[in-house]
Order: C-alpha cells, then sequence, then structure tokens
C-alpha cells in the first residue's frame, strides 16, 4: 500500500513538471473540462431554478395584495379625474358669472352658496357673505344668466337670500319684446304673472327682464322666460307661467349688486364698505303687497 502511494506520488510529480514545462496535459485538461460540463450544469440548476422562482414565482397572498392596492389607486386617480372635471365646471361658472358683472355697473362682490335653505315656507340660500362684507338687507342678487334673489337677512360672516320662486317674492318685470311691463311672483316652483288681462300682449317664450321698478333690482337683468300662457273667457285674468333664467336650484357662486351711482365708478370689490343696514321686516313681502 505504501508503495503504491509512493508510486502515485512519483507520477504525480513527474506529470506535474511535464505538464508545467511542457504543456503536455492541455488537451487531456480540455477534454475532461468539456465532458464534465453537463454535471456542472446539474449541479448548478437548483440554485438556478431557486433564483427563477424568486423572480417569476409571486404567492396568491401576495398577488391579492398587489391587485388591492392597484383599484385603490385607480379609485383615487377617478376621483382626481372626477375634481378635475369639477373644477374645470366651475371655472367655467366662474368666469361667465365675472362675465356678467363687468356689463353691470356699480359694486359687486361675488358669494358662495353654503346652503340651502328650503323648506314649504321658504325656498333661499345661505351665502358666505355678510355685514363685514357691506352685505345689506334687500341686496339684489343675480348669477351669470339673471336674477336670482334678494338679501333678507344677514349676520356677521353671512347672509340669508330669497329665491325667486318663493311664494312671498315678487319682483317688477317688463317684456323683453314690447315692453308690458308686469309682476312676477313666485309659487314655489316658478313664476307667474300678476292681474293681467286676457288681451295682454304676451306669448311663450318671452323674455322677462327686470324693470328697475322700486330701485331692488338692476333696469334690463333677465329674470323668466315665459313657459305658458293660458286666457279663459270666463276668467278676468290670464294665467302666465315663467321659468327663472337664473340657475336658482344649481348655482354655487353668486353675485352681489351694490345700488348705482353715477358719481362713482364701477368696482369689482372683495371688501366693500358697508352701507346703512335697513330693517329686514317686510323686505320682500312688501314688494308683493305694493301692487
Amino acid at each position: 500500500m505504501i508503495i503504491q502511494l509512493f508510486m502515485a506520488l512519483v507520477v504525480s510529480s513527474v506529470l506535474m513538471v511535464l505538464d508545467y514545462r511542457f504543456g503536455y496535459l492541455d488537451s487531456a485538461r480540455k477534454t475532461v473540462s468539456t465532458v464534465l460540463t453537463p454535471v456542472y450544469y446539474l449541479a448548478n440548476l437548483p440554485n438556478e431554478v431557486a433564483s427563477w422562482a424568486d423572480d417569476n414565482i409571486v404567492s396568491r397572498n401576495d398577488l391579492q395584495d398587489e391587485n388591492r392596492r392597484l383599484k385603490d389607486e385607480v379609485l383615487i386617480l377617478k376621483a382626481q379625474n372626477q375634481r378635475l372635471v369639477g373644477l374645470e365646471s366651475e371655472n367655467g361658472r366662474l368666469r361667465a358669472l365675472l362675465g356678467s358683472a363687468r356689463n353691470l355697473r356699480g359694486q359687486r362682490l361675488v358669494a358662495e352658496v353654503l346652503n340651502v335653505d328650503a323648506s314649504k315656507f321658504t325656498n333661499g340660500l345661505i351665502i358666505n357673505k355678510g355685514a363685514n362684507h357691506g352685505v345689506f338687507v334687500g341686496q339684489a342678487v343675480v348669477d351669470a344668466d339673471g336674477v336670482m334673489g334678494q338679501i333678507t337677512q344677514v349676520s356677521n360672516i353671512t347672509s340669508r337670500m330669497v329665491l325667486l320662486n318663493d311664494p312671498k317674492h315678487a319682483i317688477p318685470v317688463r317684456d323683453d319684446r314690447n315692453g308690458v311691463r308686469a309682476i312676477a311672483q313666485g309659487n314655489g316652483q316658478s313664476l307667474y304673472l300678476r292681474h293681467l288681462p286676457n288681451t295682454v300682449d304676451i306669448q311663450e317664450g318671452d323674455l322677462l327682464l327686470s324693470s328697475g321698478l322700486g330701485e331692488k333690482f338692476p333696469d334690463g337683468y333677465p329674470v323668466a322666460k315665459v313657459i305658458s300662457v293660458t286666457k279663459q273667457t270666463t276668467q278676468p285674468y290670464a294665467e302666465i307661467l315663467a321659468e327663472p333664467t337664473a340657475n336658482i336650484n344649481t348655482a354655487d357662486h353668486v353675485l352681489l349688486l351694490w345700488p348705482y351711482r353715477a358719481n362713482e365708478p364701477s368696482s369689482f370689490s372683495k371688501e366693500p364698505q358697508a352701507p346703512e343696514l335697513e330693517d329686514n321686516s317686510e323686505t320682500v313681502q312688501g314688494v308683493v303687497d305694493e301692487n
């Protein structure tokens, strides 16, 4: 046994010297390496499989978590997109409102609608401007499309306004087509023209403008459009209904107007000086009772 080990050691030493000096074993080394290549691949296969699995195989819980996260992101993005659409619409309404303000003379102020004050007894809105901003009882309120109503109650930072279609509210109007004057009063839903004879020349589709009588509202501002005219020989007065041109059910911003004085330039103010406040008793009802 010892002799065999000694002979192997001698042979190995001789082969090492010959390979180092003359490279006799290069071809043999290449052949052995080629033969053993598949063995190398087989030995490394478990490691390659494990690495591929880590990169490509995801657990069911991970997939569910990722799916839930993606759904949440989609929902957030959709909500943000809807908000952008809402902002575009709101900007359009504000531009229209400011555009209408340029056609008016005197001081004016944009206010935001805070709440709807609607019940069986009144149709109104709460806005975010009050006595601190110069708002006063009886002040005219409009939007981009027409007259909306007037202020009936004022606190320091908010105000309450009554809408045109409130049964206790009335406004002097004139027919844009022929100048016929009338009083338009609310009925809870729309407006009707009071005490006009059957012979009156008012037709469906006529535009009713504020007449400026009583100096509550600016002259010539759209109020309503006639939607029906009924004349019965058995009745002394015609039944005439009109739909407000203002967006009284959907407006989120309104425009407050101050009386125009010829010696004062027009202005668009955020903080106008407060005029003397009026007593709000019978303010709206008085318009109805005068005629």
